[in-house]
């Protein structure tokens, strides 16, 4: 083992600590070693010397990552040890850019907008900027060119604006290049607004938040916002004048006087003397002549309260209450004039009017939005509002909800909780035969129910009962019309050939009955009359003439026969005496036109409405009448006719389809049903016709009757008898 020589001890970067051994390799190259010449053991090769592992360590050394291999390493996360970590460590920090060899401590600093010897500083010494001789005579500045030295080339943008003339040049924007000052233009950019004389590097700061000398602060040096003491004594801050000097803005005292009730107005009372002019519940004034009102000061309006509101010594000047009045038309009240609570004056009636409503559907419950207040209300009005469907009297706020494919308590649902069958409504058959053709059907009681039709055919199910009895071949006659006393409680029976016939409801056999004279019988209808007794009106086709029409009204007195001229005749409704209708026209081929007759009392006979005459009417039979109320019929019949009447005049009436229409029953104007002859049921809801659920077979549902809207009968061809909603 040899110690290295003396110029080998200064490879060694641990200085102040104990030497580690080297190991001499060989003679030629001594303590060197490489990938080819490896360290004995004990030994570790680092820059390409052998030093001993061992080796005590008393006083590490500082390196620093040297990437760059410029021999200086950057400052951050240095390692502390007496053998060098490896060859990309140094001794040396102080790397500004250590991606960069050419930037380091000591480097020569070149003109290249860089800082290459690491000191903070680029390009210094290079002057760059400042002015210089530029060629053509011109006044440039000094930069930096690509060969790292200086150039003094001309300035870009040296004069700037002066627009406001003020000596100082726009500091934003660009200026122009010139080897001459530009007329408007100056040598700097000091001037913070170009646009405001005012504000420029050095002017005289004014208070009025603008920064005028242009050093980034406005009203600087003026300590505002600091307390001073103003007129009075009253405090206040520095603030802004309005001629850009500083003042305090103390508040100005003044006399103010309790305002309790808060209208602006104080009371007549001895003041307040006040720093400023404002002060919780007072006012600068002593006008308000009570000041416990808010509705009581010189600006108030006068209204009609018993009190003097606007000061003026009077009271309910100009509404004179305790006068009498007049409460208006219609309204049929006497009153006199009294304050209303609103401040005006209003006239009380003595009897005090109601809003009453008009009840189109006789259901006593009225249009809500169409109220009357009223003493003497007309006829058709009753004091309750709440329907929501003037054409339907199953329809008001409230009322029992129906299987009718309606909102009847007007709460937006239709058909709600358990009224229809879990599959909802639909036509239940009734029929125990498919032979009979039934043209007929009329209630009586509380849910009974007759049917009548051809062959003999006679059902009735009485109130109380589910099933029907049968009465075939008890009244012999081909049967188009069934109605009951109302007096003697039996079905009247009428039919082809002037037939008649009576039958009890529990009866085992018919009782006679004479026949209608001259009278194919088509409809009937029975009517009780004021002295208790009854009445029935059989309408139908003469035997004698077919184109002619025939009634016969029967009383206890015998019968009576029409004398006016009459067509053919297909049914008969009313609602009295006074308002009853029969129905029909002749058929094509014989001057095919509907026919609305009507019965006058003072002429005990019928007279024509008309209706053929009205314009669009379809030219054919009308086949069913039917009586709402005194001021409201319905008459449906071929090719899809529908005729209204409203009390005075029929017109026409939109239709479900051009079908013939054989038979009809309503409730109101938003209430009607229809059969065709095609099998079909049609509901109208007030604006629209509804085909209701499938009457389940083909062939004409001939007649139609109904307590309510969820008790619906209809009969027709194939025995078919059916019931809404189960």
């Amino acid at each position: 083992m040899k110690r290295a020589n003396p110029w080998l001890l200064g490879l060694l970067l641990c200085t102040g600590c104990t030497v580690p051994d080297l190991l001499e390799f060989e003679a030629d190259s001594p303590l060197a070693c490489d990938a080819e010449h490896a360290c004995t053991d004990g030994y570790r090769c680092v820059q390409g010397l052998c030093y001993r592992t061992d080796a005590p360590c008393t006083q590490p050394q500082l390196y620093y990552l040297d990437a760059d291999g410029d021999g200086y390493g950057r400052n951050d996360d240095p390692i502390s040890t007496c053998i060098p970590p490896s060859d990309l460590h140094v001794t040396r920090a102080g790397d500004c850019d250590d991606t960069n060899k050419e930037q380091h401590p000591g480097a020569h600093e070149v003109c290249n907008d860089r800082d290459d010897n690491c000191d903070g500083n680029k390009d210094e010494s290079f002057e760059l900027g400042q002015l210089c001789d530029a060629p053509n005579n011109c006044r440039g500045v000094w930069a930096c060119n690509p060969q790292g030295t200086r150039a003094c080339v001309n300035r870009t943008g040296m004069w700037r604006r002066d627009a406001d003339n003020d000596g100082q040049g726009a500091r934003a924007g660009s200026g122009i290049t010139s080897c001459s000052q530009p007329v408007g233009y100056v040598a700097n950019d000091l001037d913070c607004d170009d646009s405001n004389p005012q504000r420029y590097t050095g002017a005289p700061e004014l208070c009025n938040a603008v920064d005028e000398n242009c050093d980034g602060t406005a009203d600087d040096g003026l300590a505002l916002n600091t307390d001073c003491t103003g007129e009075g004594g009253c405090s206040g801050k520095r603030v802004c004048g309005t001629d850009g000097g500083v003042i305090c803005n103390s508040p100005k005292p003044t006399v103010l006087y309790a305002d309790r009730d808060s209208d602006t107005f104080g009371a007549a009372d001895a003041g307040v003397t006040n720093c400023g002019s404002t002060r919780a519940g007072y006012v600068a004034n002593s006008t308000d002549c009570d000041d416990t009102r808010a509705n009581v000061n010189p600006s108030a309006l006068e209204i009609c309260d018993t009190l003097d509101n606007n000061c003026n010594g009077s009271r309910d000047e100009g509404y004179a209450p305790g006068t009498a009045c007049y409460p208006g038309p219609g309204l049929g009240c006497s009153g006199q004039t009294t304050c209303s609570t609103d401040g005006g004056a209003q006239c009380a009636y003595v009897t005090a009017p109601l809003n009453y409503y008009p009840d189109e559907d006789l259901d006593l419950r009225g249009k809500e939005d169409a109220g009357v207040l009223t003493c003497t209300p007309d006829p058709g009005y009753v004091p309750r509002g709440g329907d929501c469907d003037e054409g339907n009297p199953f329809t008001y706020a409230s009322a029992p909800e129906l299987c009718d494919q309606v909102d009847n308590n007007c709460d937006g649902t239709v058909d709600e909780g358990s009224v229809c069958p879990t599959d909802g409504g639909s036509w239940v058959s009734q029929s125990t035969t498919t032979s009979e053709n039934w043209r007929s059907v009329t209630l009586w009681g509380d849910g009974g129910v007759w049917v009548a039709g051809s062959s003999n055919a006679l059902r009735s199910r009485p109130p109380g009962e589910t099933t029907f009895r049968n009465f075939d071949g008890h009244c012999a006659g081909d049967w188009y019309g069934v109605s009951v006393d109302p007096v003697f409680q039996y079905a009247v029976l009428v039919g082809q050939g002037t037939a008649v016939a009576y039958h009890g409801p529990t009866d085992t056999a018919c009782i006679p009955a004479p026949g209608a004279a001259d009278n194919h019988a088509r409809g009937v209808f029975s009517l009780s009359l004021p002295d208790g007794s009854s009445e029935v009106h059989i309408v139908g086709i003469s035997t004698s003439n077919s184109d002619r029409g025939r009634v016969i009204s029967r009383t206890l007195g015998g019968d009576r026969a029409n004398s006016n001229d009459v067509g053919p005749l297909m049914d008969v409704h009313g609602f009295s005496r006074d308002v009853l209708f029969a129905v029909g026209g002749y058929v094509p081929g014989k001057g095919a036109t509907p026919r609305v007759y009507r019965f006058h009392q003072a002429d005990n006979d019928w007279k024509t409405e008309s209706v053929h005459e009205i314009p669009d009417i379809v030219g054919d039979q009308l086949r069913g009448i039917w009586v709402v109320n005194s001021k409201l019929a319905y008459a449906v019949g071929n090719r899809g006719s529908v005729l209204m009447w409203n009390g005075s005049t029929w017109s026409k009436h939109s239709a479900p389809s051009t079908d013939d229409l054989l038979s009809v029953v309503a409730f109101g104007k938003s209430s009607i049903y229809v059969t065709t002859g095609n099998g079909k049921v049609f509901r109208y809801n007030g604006t629209t016709w509804i085909a209701m659920p499938a009457t389940g077979g083909g062939g004409a549902l001939n007649d139609i009757a109904a307590s309510r809207p969820d008790d619906i009968w209809v009969v027709g061809s194939g025995g078919r008898i059916l019931h809404w909603p189960r």
